[in-house]
């Protein structure tokens, strides 16, 4: 369309020496408050070429880009008010240009003007950016104004108000601050031209939308957070801002300001009301505040930099000592900062009374002389500087009582361990009564002259171990005592003494084993009916097996096992003793167990020299073993080539007279070894011939 410009401006040169206006200038497309389109021109002489063509009617086109195609949107057009069609285009298009139409077929287009279409961003910021297309000209007239203004018209307006200007050459663009609480806001751009009488208005479309004001509110500032000490609950503080459209507060919580995130828990109406009871959160655990405020038109201002906690304050009594020590959590981020905390008290219902004082990085005082069966409540104030703010902690409350200890010490068991340690079980009343340590004492072979070997430090446990490794448990008795430090003793407290279990024993020609021991004594007469068992283990036992139970206690003992009918489980049998305790007023008494022994029976072999592996009921060649040990044991049977045909391990296997490949043996003479150690230690080796006989 640029050609059309450039006829615009020779038709100018034209009328500026005398001659007739025959194309029409269109000068500005004006959006009414309706979205109908006006065009604004100048019209053209009625008569051109010296008379030669008359002017006959105005046609109008428009299209939704510049490039066109162009559609015809209304004919037969002649100038109204000389220069304008009011209204013309119910619909807003992009594009529109006149067509001029004279006698003889000939036709005059204006140039191409482009319609303002506005658009408007709601940023949510109390601000209204409006933005609209490039210029309507290109290129821009000399005729136009140079600077587009903007207008709004908020909801109680009556018409649309100048709001401000942007330079025609600047961006497109317009910031408006917003003035309504939450309205709707609408806006237009009109750009001036000068017509041949006065001047038009190229005026945009209308953009609109909800817009509210967000300029926030002031801060206000957290006075205090305090516990109120008839009611226990939690009580916030704050002053009032200084803006009159303030017309709420917004209270936050966060149980942990770390990790959890802030909630808005409640809204307070009203500037001046500047008081909050949490109806939720108790002031047995610490929580977290935040504040802000809110305006009439709703909008917040940030919540306060720093938060502020309830103290929390709890006592730990020391019955021993008659004092209490009392422990809080800080006050965070006080107003006009910390100064110190006062330290205030009630006595059996008595007015608060100042105690003390400590400083604002203390967290912790010990209030002494308490008296027995008193009645004490403690109640921390907050001090900021210059004493402007004081805020309370919950108050903790509490009866002293002294009350009788019934503490101990009792060894309740000592038992072998690896059959080189012993492990010694001490009950306490440790889980009521706390104390400093355990001293453990041992002597050897005598309940006197007692050494001292270990300190077991308090752990809250009412049941203590200790290990004493690498004494010679097969051969000494060890006997042990402890005693227990308290604050609240005089002296230290001595438990019994107990002693560990040694088990002897041998084996004689009968296959008998002779055990004998001295029983675990936790001398006690509490526990009287003690009873030991018996635990044996053969070579053939994967682990002990009791063999007598509720053997009846008493300080020497001696059992005979007899094994003669036991001769093919091996030679070696392993022995414990130990003694059941029941529970007693000393807690749960675990068994004591004895060292292990091991009593070797003396092996005896008898072989036969020949045997009948079919047809006779001595088919098997096997050795008569008895008390032979499985764990050296080797029979092997050779021919007379020195060939193996069987060998095994286990005692109680013979020779069936079969080959590898199940086949019997030829019968002959065949050669036997039998070796193993005996209960010496030494090895025991038999050679000799068996016949095999069909």
């Amino acid at each position: 369309m640029k050609k059309l410009v450039l006829l615009i401006g020779i038709v100018a040169a034209v009328l500026s020496n005398g001659f007739a206006q025959f194309t029409p200038s269109l000068r500005c497309l004006f959006v009414k408050d309706d979205n109908s389109v006006s065009l604004y021109f100048i019209p053209v002489d009625s008569l051109i070429n010296g008379g030669a063509n008359v002017f006959q009617q105005y046609s109008v086109y428009y299209s939704s880009t510049y490039t066109g195609p162009f559609t015809l949107l209304q004919s037969g057009m002649s100038t109204c008010n000389t220069d304008c069609f009011d209204g013309l285009d119910p619909v807003v298009h992009n594009y529109y240009y006149i067509r001029a139409h004279y006698t003889g077929g000939l036709t005059y287009n204006s140039d191409t003007l482009a319609v303002i279409q506005t658009t408007i961003i709601n940023p949510g910021n109390g601000t209204a950016i409006l933005n609209w297309n490039p210029d309507p000209y290109d290129p821009f007239p000399v005729t136009s104004g140079t600077q587009y203004s903007v207008y709004r018209k908020n909801p109680a307006d009556f018409d649309f108000f100048f709001a401000g200007s942007v330079n025609a050459s600047a961006p497109n663009s317009f910031t408006d601050t917003i003035g309504v609480c939450n309205d709707n806001v609408r806006y237009k751009v009109q750009l001036f031209n000068a017509m041949t009488i006065g001047f038009c208005r190229h005026s945009s479309t209308i953009s609109q939308d909800i817009f509210q004001n967000t300029i926030d509110p002031d801060i206000p500032t957290l006075r205090r957070v305090s516990v109120d000490y008839n009611t226990d609950e939690i009580q916030l503080t704050w002053s009032p801002t200084y803006q009159t459209d303030v017309n709420a507060y917004v209270i936050y919580h966060s149980p942990d300001p770390l990790t959890a995130p802030w909630v808005e828990v409640a809204t307070v109406l009203g500037r001046l009301n500047t008081t909050w009871v949490d109806p939720t959160n108790g002031s047995n655990t610490v929580s977290n505040y935040r504040i802000s405020s809110r305006d009439s038109c709703g909008n917040p201002s940030p919540i306060t930099n720093l938060y502020q906690s309830n103290m929390l304050l709890e006592h730990d009594v020391d019955e021993c000592h008659y004092t209490v020590t009392l422990n809080w959590t800080p006050y965070n981020n006080m107003t006009n900062n910390l100064q110190k905390y006062e330290i205030l008290a009630s006595i059996n219902g008595g007015p608060l009374t100042y105690i003390a004082q400590v400083g604002s990085t203390e967290n912790t005082y010990t209030y002494s002389g308490l008296i027995n069966d008193y009645i004490y409540c403690f109640v921390i104030n907050a001090i900021s500087v210059g004493n402007i703010d004081t805020a309370s902690s919950n108050k903790s409350c509490f009866t002293f009582t002294v009350t009788e200890r019934n503490e101990y010490a009792y060894v309740a068991a000592v038992s072998v361990q690896d059959n080189k340690d012993l492990k010694i079980t001490i009950n306490t009343a440790g889980d009521i009564y706390e104390f400093q340590k355990l001293e453990l004492y041992r002597s050897e072979d005598n309940p006197n002259n007692f050494v001292k070997i270990a300190d077991i430090l308090y752990d809250f446990s009412a049941t203590y171990y200790y290990t004493d490794y690498n004494l010679k448990v097969n051969k000494k008795i060890y006997y042990y005592k402890a005693l227990l430090y308290s604050d609240c003793l005089p002296a230290p407290l001595s438990s019994n003494t107990a002693n560990s279990i040694v088990l002897t024993g041998s084996g004689d020609a009968a296959h008998r084993n002779q055990l004998q021991w001295i029983n675990f004594d936790d001398f006690t007469p509490l526990t009287p009916y003690s009873t030991a068992f018996l635990l044996r283990k053969m070579e053939s036992d994967p682990d002990y097996v009791e063999i007598v139970s509720n053997i009846l206690w008493s300080s020497y003992n001696t059992y005979l096992d007899d094994v003669a009918e036991l001769s093919q489980f091996g030679a070696d049998f392993k022995y414990k003793v130990g003694v059941n305790q029941s529970t007693n007023q000393f807690g749960y008494c675990p068994p004591s167990l004895s060292n292990e022994i091991t009593i070797k029976q003396k092996p005896t072999i008898w072989i036969p020299n020949a045997f009948r592996p079919v047809g006779s009921q001595n088919k098997v060649f096997k050795p008569i073993n008895s008390f032979v040990s499985v764990d050296t044991y080797s029979f092997v049977i050779y021919n007379r080539m020195g060939q193996i045909v069987f060998q095994t391990t286990n005692p109680n296997e013979g020779w069936e007279g079969r080959l590898s490949n199940g086949e019997y043996a030829p019968a002959g003479v065949y050669i036997y070894k039998i070796e193993f150690i005996d209960t010496s230690d030494e090895i025991f080796i038999t050679n000799g011939t068996v016949s095999l006989i069909y």
